[in-house]
């Protein structure tokens, strides 16, 4: 045997065969290898492998060439942009294949390795007897097991037979699942374990089944202990020019709500779909959500199996132009159980405002054309029949601005005009409405040292004529069909102090006004209410406040005041009490009036409008320590009409473990049908990885 001693760095002739750079420390030569047990490294622009022990070996024999490494002993390996350790490496250096022995190598979010893994020559490589964990000790707490995982070279990971095992113990089960290491934002694993009140305990596990870079599937299984199993099938799918999203959540389950009942099959079926063009000139939006029953949704709530879609099924296209606008709704009743004003479709037009000559007056105007059919639950379809009618509308109107020093005045005047194919008497009927209005006000400016003072007077006023048509004479579909003759002046002070030069004063904001009616009202006075609004703004906290005085009865018939502070970066709370007189009618719109004009206060008295109530709200939130978070939640209820006081509260204990695995334990109390019983509930999620 003979023996050479070559430098610390040799790097020539021979040794640069295919480009690899063999870097070895005290290297011994015998019959075509080179070794050392004084560390080295070999690499070139794709691969890297560093270790104590390096084997080098490049020789023929039987007439074919043999270039392969052997490495062990603090082992390294760089392969395709992934960083490997292990016990072992063999690795062909003319077929580009290896085997690392006891490998491991991690993600952003993941650790993974197993017995052996198989390096390919496509950058792609896969794990025997493998293991998948996002704890980084390798004693995990937690792991998935798979006899096979394989990853591709774009990183695309692929593994069946799944076992979940918590503390070497297997848990859970899982057929298949795909995803992409790269691409995880979200947790593609996750685990609920929830004790809330009496039928809400459950166990939850959702899991990503595939997954590429613009297309997820998941799975979920639930099993409550009251109802019995349920399952879900989850999509979500974003294009990569991030214009598209289609998403949709896929519900079934076995409600049991007694232990001998023979249980029914309940589901809910939803979906979310939004795309625009390149110019953003074109605009769709669609959902759907079907559901077995208008109970689902709340026998069956989970926070993380809503779409927002609000119950509705709706299809809504939109396009504009720099001189025209058009958008065209389609909502249909899919629920049998839903009262709905069904759009089969509603199409509305209208051109962009546009001068007439040089006069200063600006023409505004839009026209729409639908067939609607308000229908009713099947439980009311007895006692009411549903409203159906072609209608079509158009809506024009003139304005000008005028600019007088610091007043400005812009009056306005329109037609309104409707037209149903169909009435209550099944014929026919159109109707005008003249629509009159103006906005006059002022801002006047005072500088301090310390802030601004800006503070506006105006006085606006909106003017309807009386309807050529009664609203008992036609359908009311909507807010937008409901007329009445409006004389309705509104004077106010707008008031806003802005600090300045880092002053430690807040911004604040105050409205004053009130409502002057003319004419016929169900008001017995002139001037009915007060309202005032107050906002003070600190980059710690913050208070806002809605009031209205009815001078009419003598009392607050709104009184909202909310207020948030952050006290340290490790507390914060929140509270807000909201007052409501039977005068304050629920209305959608509070500054639209033609309820109050229209109809009797003693009739409105009697009706679901009247709600007065008390309510409190409260939440606390603390950080014991980077880890460990308090929160606590109050809602408490009074004063409304002759129901008993309504107390419920939340308290809630989390952490964050190792791997990133939240856990949180607490109470929670809402008042029902076992509202005598608290009970404990423990939620375990596998957070974001």
């Amino acid at each position: 045997m003979k023996r050479f001693l070559l430098p610390l760095t040799l790097i020539f002739g021979a040794l640069l065969a295919d480009d690899y750079n063999i870097n070895l420390k005290d290297p011994v030569f015998t019959n075509g290898t080179i070794s050392t047990d004084q560390g080295g490294i070999i690499s070139n622009e794709q691969l890297r492998i560093q270790a104590r022990h390096i084997e080098y070996t490049n020789r023929i024999e039987n007439g074919v060439a043999i270039k392969k490494v052997t490495a062990e002993g603090d082992l390294l390996l760089e392969y395709n942009g992934r960083i490997f350790i292990g016990k072992k490496l063999e690795y062909d250096l003319i077929k580009k294949i290896g085997t690392m022995t006891e490998g491991r190598t991690a993600t952003e979010y993941w650790y993974l390795g197993g017995d052996e893994i198989e390096l390919l020559p496509d950058g792609s490589f896969w794990i025997s007897n493998a293991y998948l964990t996002t704890v980084e000790s390798q004693d995990a707490w937690w792991e998935l097991r798979s006899t096979k995982i394989d990853i591709n070279n774009k990183s695309l990971l692929s593994a069946k037979n799944i076992k979940i095992k918590f503390f070497n113990i297997p848990v859970f089960w899982i057929p298949t699942f795909k995803f992409d290491l790269n691409m995880v934002k979200d947790s593609p694993i996750r685990y609920k374990m929830i004790w809330d009140q009496v039928l809400k305990q459950k166990i939850s596990m959702r899991y990503e089944l595939y997954s590429t870079e613009t297309f997820s599937l998941f799975g979920r299984l639930d099993y409550r202990f009251k109802r019995g199993p349920g399952a879900a099938i989850e999509t979500d799918y974003h294009s990569l020019n991030e214009r598209t999203v289609f998403q949709t959540k896929n519900y079934g389950a076995y409600d049991k709500l007694v232990d001998d009942e023979q249980g029914n099959k309940r589901y809910r079926l939803q979906g979310l779909f939004t795309t625009h063009s390149k110019n953003d000139k074109t605009k769709l939006y669609m959902c759907y959500d079907r559901l077995s029953d208008d109970k689902m949704p709340q026998d069956f709530k989970s926070d993380d199996f809503e779409l927002n879609t609000q119950k509705r099924t709706i299809l809504w296209v939109s396009h504009h132009e720099a001189n025209y606008f058009a958008h065209m709704n389609l909502q249909p009743r899919i629920n049998y159980f839903q009262n709905i004003n069904q759009q089969l479709p509603l199409v509305n037009f209208g051109l962009r405002p546009f001068p007439l000559g040089n006069s200063g007056i600006i023409f505004d105007n839009w026209f729409s054309a639908g067939f609607l059919d308000y229908v009713y639950s099947r439980e009311l379809t007895q006692y009411l029949s549903s409203s159906k009618a072609g209608r079509f509308e158009t809506n024009n109107s003139l304005y000008r601005h005028f600019e007088w020093g610091p007043v400005s005045f812009t009056p306005s005047a329109g037609l309104i005009g409707i037209f149903y194919t169909n009435n209550p008497h099944h014929h026919g009927v159109g109707q005008a409405i003249g629509n009159f209005n103006f906005d006059l006000n002022s801002k006047l400016y005072k500088n301090y040292s310390s802030f601004n003072h800006m503070v506006q007077p105006y006085l606006r006023y909106q003017g309807l004529t009386s309807p050529t048509s009664p609203n008992h004479d036609h359908y009311i579909f909507s807010i937008e069909d409901g007329y009445a003759h409006e004389n309705l002046f509104r004077p106010g002070i707008f008031q806003a102090f802005y600090p300045l030069n880092n002053s430690l004063l807040p911004d604040i904001t105050m409205d004053l006004y009130t409502n002057v009616f003319v004419g016929a009202t169900a008001f017995g006075r002139t001037v009915p209410k007060v309202y005032t609004t107050w906002e003070f703004s600190y980059p710690s906290w913050h208070v806002a406040t809605d009031l209205v005085y009815n001078i009419q009865e003598l009392l607050f018939d709104r009184s909202n005041i909310r207020t948030e502070w952050t006290l340290s970066q490790n507390a914060a709370f929140g509270v807000e009490f909201r007052h409501r007189s039977k005068y304050d009618w629920r209305k959608a719109d509070h500054d639209n009036y033609i309820l109050d004009i229209d109809r009797p206060i003693d009739e409105l008295l009697h009706s679901p409008l009247s709600d007065g109530r008390d309510t409190l709200l409260s939440r606390f939130q603390f950080r014991f320590s980077p880890l460990w978070t308090c929160h606590i939640e109050t809602h408490h209820g009074w004063g409304r009409n002759d129901q008993p006081r309504y107390d419920s509260y939340e308290i809630r204990l989390s952490t964050l473990l190792t791997g990133r695995w939240q856990v949180s334990v607490g109470y929670k109390y809402t008042p029902g049908i076992k509202s005598e019983w608290i009970f404990p509930y423990i939620k375990l999620i596998g957070a974001q990885f």
